[in-house]
């Protein structure tokens, strides 16, 4: 595959905000006094070409001068099930659950977000090397990890945290809403209640034909959690995992699966079993909300200790030494329920 690429920028402006832009220039933005739209495109040799996203701009876009970037990635059944966001965007800005930042949803079609094992779309190499890149230099966006997060639903959520377990130093946070995770390391070992909506057809898409087992384990989240264990809590990745406890397609095996990984291995996370909530429907853009909650107060702010528990905790540290129990010692691995 070629190294040289072409990159090309259409631009509509919901508001008439931002000027047309000349081929590889940067975008001229006036003053903004509302949040605005942009449709873009990038051109790749690396996934189905050109790749189409919708960046929304908070108000007052053009007196910022670095603003958080938030990737806010779509399900399997494409931008058609994700028609809610712009709306929740919009809400969480007025209300305050989100930071001022850029949100970029970009249209991926079904492609798992991931590298595909025969090599004909490389979505996570599109994402690291070319649209992060792209999004940096077209809009007033941090190149830090604290500047920069993640969001998704369903196969979204599995792109976010595959993301951000293999490159917690590039992602400051990553929140992940009924991320489709199957609750197994072992490939062979996948019940068809946690899969019954993937056809084997569709998954030898993505890991090759027949499925190469090494290939799914490389990329499923709980794998790399493991793996990467250390590095991602070293990062200071932040991490959201939701999911609800009437979701139709089982997704809660998985995600309570990856949280327990998670608590095991000492990685710190956020994680809610929401009460009714389903994979799709009205509980869907209120927990969204939440997530972008949990990012901003996270990820897009500045973290300050609670000095009124100070004194506090160093009381119950020392009563924790001289009980014989270690304060920095990592969780206990949970216990089986089963009697």
């Amino acid at each position: 595959m070629k190294n040289t690429r072409r990159q090309a920028l259409s631009v509509v402006t919901l508001a008439g905000l931002l000027a047309l832009p000349q081929s590889g220039s940067t975008q001229t933005v006036a003053a903004a006094t509302q949040d605005s739209e942009v449709k873009g495109q990038l051109s790749s040799t690396l996934v189905p070409s050109p790749v189409s996203y919708t960046a929304m701009l908070p108000v007052d876009y053009d007196k910022a001068q670095e603003l958080p970037l938030l990737l806010a990635l779509h399900g399997g059944d494409g931008i058609a099930g994700f028609s809610f966001i712009q709306a929740t965007v919009k809400a969480a800005w007025q209300s305050g659950d989100l930071a001022p930042c850029v949100v970029v949803i970009v249209n991926s079609g079904r492609s798992f977000w991931m590298d595909w094992k025969d090599g004909s779309q490389k979505w996570e190499t599109f994402v690291m090397q070319e649209l992060l890149a792209h999004l940096r230099s077209t809009f007033k966006v941090g190149k830090s990890a604290r500047k920069t997060a993640l969001i998704g639903h369903s196969m979204g959520g599995l792109g976010g945290l595959r993301l951000a377990f293999k490159y917690p130093d590039q992602f400051g946070g990553v929140a992940a809403l009924e991320a489709a995770i199957e609750p197994t390391f072992q490939y062979a070992a996948i019940n068809v209640r946690n899969n019954f909506f993937r056809p084997t057809a569709l998954m030898e898409s993505f890991f090759g034909k027949p499925v190469d087992v090494a290939y799914w384990e490389a990329n499923n989240p709980a794998h790399i959690a493991v793996a990467h264990a250390a590095r991602i809590q070293n990062s200071g990745l932040q991490i959201y995992l939701d999911v609800g406890d009437r979701d139709i397609l089982n997704t809660y095996d998985g995600v309570e699966f990856l949280h327990r990984v998670l608590w095991d291995h000492g990685i710190d996370h956020e994680y809610r079993l929401v009460r009714g909530g389903d994979h799709w429907g009205a509980t869907v853009p209120p927990r969204y909300r939440d997530g972008m909650r949990f990012l901003t107060r996270q990820v897009f702010s500045v973290q300050q200790e609670d000095s009124t528990q100070l004194a506090n905790r160093e009381r119950i540290n020392q009563m924790k030494k001289t009980a014989g129990v270690d304060p920095a010692a990592l969780r206990l691995a949970l216990p089986n329920t089963k009697p």
